[in-house]
């Protein structure tokens, strides 16, 4: 799964419009919308911002090959 399918599963697991989770997170609703089709990449400030709102860790917003890969390489 890559980021912007993760994007829109956790937006659609908290039944959020993309107008709602970019109010919440203080960007233009275009612009969250070119987050979840992959047309420009997010910010480490709004991955933080939506891992929050989601309740959820940094991990989790990425894809499970990074997962997998940042924690073996942290021995987790």
């Amino acid at each position: 799964m890559v980021i912007s399918q993760i994007l829109i599963r956790y937006r659609r697991d908290n039944a959020l419009s993309q107008k709602q989770m970019s109010d919440l997170l203080g960007v233009s609703q275009v612009g969250y919308h070119k987050w979840e089709t992959g047309t420009t990449k997010i910010e480490m400030e709004h991955y933080c911002r939506i891992a929050t709102l989601c309740e959820v860790s940094l991990l989790d917003l990425l894809p499970r090959d990074w997962q997998e890969k940042i924690r073996d390489e942290l021995g987790v």
